[in-house]
């Protein structure tokens, strides 16, 4: 660390008694919100305070007070839910948040609009499904990600355990959690010591991420975790895992320092030792990381700086084991696995679409009541992916049409374009306390103007990745797609092209700032440029990357009246 003043966050940690603060006495208070010290605690706790900011000017002039809700995250390892954790899930968003229930880009549910008043009851009535919000936000190992499609075979299988064994593994051990939510009772997921052997008393520098897959099947994005894992694997056999290490896309604008990063391939470990690996990842990162500056804080800035070498020899020298380079990878691949697909003996499974992930009523398209309906009929197997769709498995072949009913009955398995089926989207303005502009609420006209520019330019089949976000911070992940569209002041945009569909590449940017308005026109533009000179079965983040920024500039700029940036 450059300095020995601590950011304001870790003097907050060091002074919360293991994440306790004063928690459990604002509870009981009359005020609507928390104070300071103890809104950055409570994200340990699994929930964000937040604010309509869509009336809060409004009502400050007239002296009243915002409209305070909180965000409660769940952690959910790989996504995976029986049945009947859905519909408890289902109940309490009805009983306590917004109604909806928005499923996140990290394999979790988040309920909106949750009261101070309803906080506790919402977490306690969560514990009792045997779920946990603890450790779902703040700087610990967030919820482990991993295939969503729930495919039966040994090596999916082991995915699917390891995710939950990670994630147990790494779970704070403190019982403040426990105290303030569950009044003290046993709790499954709680350890007993206030301690915490791996996190130390100021927990990590920041928050950390960690996703396992199979090189065949990239649709986690691992690279884009603190933590990216690949199952080597053949002949259905497990060999083991490499370890990437650094990928992060949070970043502020016109700050170079800071920077969205891709994972870096680190070792190659068998089985056995794969927990024991991981741990000193993250003790290195607790020991070496910059306490001093939240924005430099992740544990892709110190990769960048030391190198994997570095980390490697590091790794070695704790454990007393001298690990092999990792195995070479070729080619991912992101598999869709919407629609139906055969499971194991004779069942089946479903990918169902939900745009920006959020399960709700509204108007003719019935997503929430559906899904409830479905789910709770034929008692189906439940997980959620990274890319905020929803899976249901153990299908008996006689229900197949039955749910195909139920679901164009409340319209949701209409005919969607491709744009929209890779088109991802934060939920931004109007809770979010970072958002800069629109994302979610702009996500489905954004998606029809672009329809129909590449229908009208014959590029109507083309499979391109899009991801829009309210700030720079990367929540749906917009550095690592075809196009990235990042929040830039209310109504403009950061335009960024060049990733790759498969999550081995970073995009660049193109404009710093364009209008709501004209960016549409500005991804035209583009997908001009694209049809004219691209190779064959050349895809548009290839394209972007191979012809450079210059000229993609050059053409937006020609069109557009407005000067861009």
């Amino acid at each position: 660390m450059n300095s020995t003043i601590l950011s304001k966050v870790e003097q907050i940690k060091s002074d919360s008694d293991y994440l306790a603060g004063e928690i459990a006495s604002q509870l009981k208070n009359s005020n609507s919100f928390f104070e300071e010290s103890e809104i950055q605690l409570l994200k340990f706790h699994g929930t964000y305070q937040q604010f309509d900011r869509d009336t809060a000017t409004k009502l400050k002039k007239i002296g009243r007070e915002k409209e305070f809700s909180f965000m409660i995250r769940t952690k959910i390892p790989g996504g995976i839910l029986s049945w009947k954790q859905y519909i408890d899930l289902d109940n309490l968003s009805n009983e306590f948040a917004d109604s909806s229930l928005r499923i996140t880009t990290r394999q979790t549910f988040q309920f909106h609009g949750v009261l101070k008043e309803n906080l506790k009851k919402t977490i306690s009535n969560i514990s009792k499904m045997l779920i946990t919000t603890y450790g779902a936000c703040g700087d610990v190992v967030r919820n482990v990600t991993t295939i969503a499609a729930p495919i039966k075979d040994a090596i999916h299988n082991q995915l699917r355990k390891d995710a939950l064994k990670i994630s147990s593994y790494f779970i704070p051990s403190s019982t403040s959690y426990g105290q303030i939510w569950i009044n003290g009772e046993k709790y499954e997921y709680q350890k007993k010591e206030k301690e915490e052997p791996i996190y130390g008393k100021t927990y990590l520098p920041r928050k950390f991420k960690i996703g396992i897959t199979i090189p065949e099947d990239n649709s986690v994005d691992a690279l884009t975790n603190d933590i990216g894992i690949f199952l080597i694997h053949k002949n259905n056999r497990v060999l083991g895992y490499n370890i990437a290490i650094g990928g992060g896309l949070g970043m502020t604008h016109n700050k170079p320092e800071t920077f969205p990063y891709l994972a870096k391939f680190v070792l190659f470990c068998e089985s056995e030792y794969l927990l024991s690996v991981l741990e000193e990842i993250i003790k290195i990162q607790r020991d070496y990381g910059d306490r001093t500056n939240r924005k430099h804080a992740r544990l892709k800035y110190l990769v960048a700086e030391k190198g994997t070498d570095w980390f490697k020899n590091e790794i070695e020298k704790k454990l007393n084991i001298i690990f092999n380079k990792p195995k070479k990878i070729i080619n991912l691949k992101v598999v869709d696995h919407l629609g139906w697909h055969k499971q194991e003996n004779g069942k089946w499974y479903i990918g169902i679409f939900i745009p920006s992930g959020r399960i709700k009523d509204q108007n003719n398209i019935k997503i929430k009541s559906g899904l409830r309906d479905i789910i709770k009929t034929f008692k189906t197997s439940v997980i959620l992916s990274t890319d905020q769709n929803i899976f249901l498995g153990d299908i008996l072949d006689k229900d197949k049409d039955l749910i195909d009913k139920i679901l164009e009955k409340n319209l949701i398995t209409k005919k969607i374009s491709k744009i929209n089926r890779w088109f991802l989207a934060c939920p931004a303005l109007p809770t979010c306390g970072l958002a800069l502009a629109e994302a979610e609420r702009v996500r489905d006209d954004l998606v029809n103007r672009i329809d129909k520019i590449l229908l009208k330019h014959n590029l109507i089949n083309e499979k391109i990745s899009i991801r829009i976000t309210g700030c720079p911070n990367g929540c749906a992940r917009p550095y690592a797609g075809d196009i990235g569209i990042v929040g830039r002041t209310p109504n403009h945009y950061a335009l960024f092209t060049g990733g790759d569909f498969e999550g081995t590449r970073l995009n660049s940017k193109i404009l710093d700032k364009v209008s709501y308005k004209d960016l549409t026109v500005a991804l035209e533009q583009i997908f001009l440029l694209f049809k004219d000179q691209k190779n064959k079965n050349e895809t548009l983040g290839d394209f972007c990357n191979r012809i450079g920024k210059d000229i993609q500039f050059k053409k937006i700029e020609e069109v557009l009246d407005e000067k861009v940036q």
